[in-house]
Order: structure tokens, then sequence, then C-alpha cells
């Protein structure tokens, strides 16, 4: 395995690394590309653990079946799409701009031309997009396609082994965290609430702040051609998964995709920070 030490001269300020939000990553933005089985270790500790081919092949390909179903809307989530990309919505009465915004029309068609879209499998506290959704809830693929639901499980249940034996104080934290959620609420057995599946999805510079903060995002390659790696520009940090790997990385720290080819499609696991409160009251 390499370990590779990230010194604190190599890493970019906090205030760089936030103008770079909601662009897309670019050569220029790393130093390191690594696509070996590795441990990066910044100033502050663990960035990030690339774990190669510990995932079954066939498992793999099975989940990808059921995932490549898994098809959402992207008008409502900027962060996915790139910088400006909200615009206020036209009324279809009269042409006129109305109060709320949303990705263009003209944006979602041509994302569809390319298979480009993303959706959620597992569950959602009530944090999640703000007053939109005031209540926890199973997320709308989940509730209407169990059977793609119930394909998640293994794979949920694989990763998990990896992380626990990859990053045990990490996974303890995530466990004891999600040992206090009620058992409707997540994928049980794990420690993990929630799945993102994105196909031909090139995500510009964002973080994931509905994210247990104590723990690690867990990506998994479906499909993938081996272009587009996962860029992690404060660390100028370039980390290429693929089919089999598991990608087990501090997504509170700013992170994107470069550019690929071919289909794309990838998932990823992790516990949101507020589903300890579904299904109580307080």
């Amino acid at each position: 395995m390499l370990t590779l030490v990230i010194t604190p001269q190599l890493v970019r300020s906090e205030a760089e690394t936030e103008a770079m939000r909601g662009t897309f990553a670019n050569r220029a933005d790393y130093e390191y590309l690594i696509d070996e089985d590795a441990l990066i270790i910044g100033p502050n500790g663990i960035v990030a653990r690339l774990v190669t081919g510990c995932l079954n092949r066939t498992l793999v390909r099975e989940t990808a079946l059921h995932f490549y179903t898994v098809r959402g809307d992207l008008s409502a989530r900027p962060a996915a799409v790139g910088k400006g990309a909200m615009m206020y919505r036209l009324r279809e009465t009269d042409g006129t701009m109305g109060h709320t915004k949303e990705v263009p029309f003209s944006v979602r068609q041509q994302l569809r031309r390319q298979n480009t879209c993303s959706d959620f499998l597992g569950w959602m506290d009530a944090s999640n997009r703000g007053d939109r959704f005031p209540d926890c809830r199973q997320t709308a693929w989940s509730r209407n396609n169990p059977e793609v639901h119930g394909a998640a499980v293994p794979l949920m249940e694989a990763v998990d082994r990896v992380y626990r034996e990859e990053l045990p104080e990490h996974y303890a934290r995530q466990k004891e965290f999600i040992d206090g959620v009620l058992a409707e609420w997540k994928f049980d057995g794990t420690g993990f609430s929630t799945c993102t599946v994105n196909r031909n999805l090139r995500t510009p510079y964002h973080t994931d702040p509905g994210d247990f903060a104590g723990g690690m995002g867990n990506l998994i390659v479906l499909d993938s051609d081996g272009s587009g790696p996962l860029v992690m520009p404060q660390y100028r940090l370039a980390l290429l998964p693929r089919p089999t790997d598991v990608l087990l990385m501090n997504v509170h720290s700013m992170h994107g995709n470069g550019i690929f080819t071919g289909e794309r499609l990838t998932a990823v696991l992790y516990a949101r920070e507020h589903i300890d409160k579904c299904g109580r009251e307080y």
C-alpha cells in the first residue's frame, strides 16, 4: 500500500479552495494522481483511503444493472450542475419570470440527451433542501422501486466491511452514530442511511455538508472506462477508483470530477447528519 503524506506547504488555503466551488476540475488543480491502493494523509489527518480490488466483480456488475434504472431530475440540484445553474422559472401562462428558481429546461434537455441523471436510495432527514422537505422521509426511488432498494443492500454490506477493516476509527464513530438511528431509517447492520446514484454526472467542486461529519463518504464506481478522477483541490490530489474499488474520503473537503468518457455509473454511501432525529419526538 502506498502512503502519501501531503505537507502543509502544498495545501491550498481555505479561501483559495472555496473560490473554486461550483467550477469544474481541470489538470492544473492537482499534483498527485493516485490509482493504486493508497492511504493519503494531510496536515489534519486522513484525507482518503483508496482500496483497490476489494469488491466482488459479480456483485458490482449485478448492482449496476439495477442502479442504471435510477433516474432523477436535476432541476433543483444546482450543486450537481455547476455555478450559476439556477435561473428564475418562466411562468407558462405568460412567459414572465416567477419567484422560484430551477435549472433551465434547455440545460435539463441536454443532460437527458447525455443520459445524465442522479437520485437517492434509502432515507433523508428533514435538513435536506431547506423548507421544501420539512420532514424525514424514505426517498421516492426506494419507496416506488423496492426491488432496486433491495438490490442496494448486498453492496452496502460489502462496502461496510471494507470501511470497518480499513478505517476502523472513522468507522467506529459512524457506527456509534448510526446505532442511535431507528431501524426503519437506515440500512440496518451497516453504517449507512443513504445512497446517491450518479450516472454520467460530472459534478463541479462541492462539499457534502448534510453527511455525518465524524465519518467518511464511500464512493464506488460501478461502471467506467477508467477515466474521470475524483479531484480534491485543497490537497492538490486526484484519485482514480475503478469498478471493484472503494474510495473512502472526507466529503467535507472540496471535491469534484475530472473529465470522463463513455458511460460512468457511481454510488456514494453515507449517513445523513440528522437521520438520528427521524421517527422521534423532541
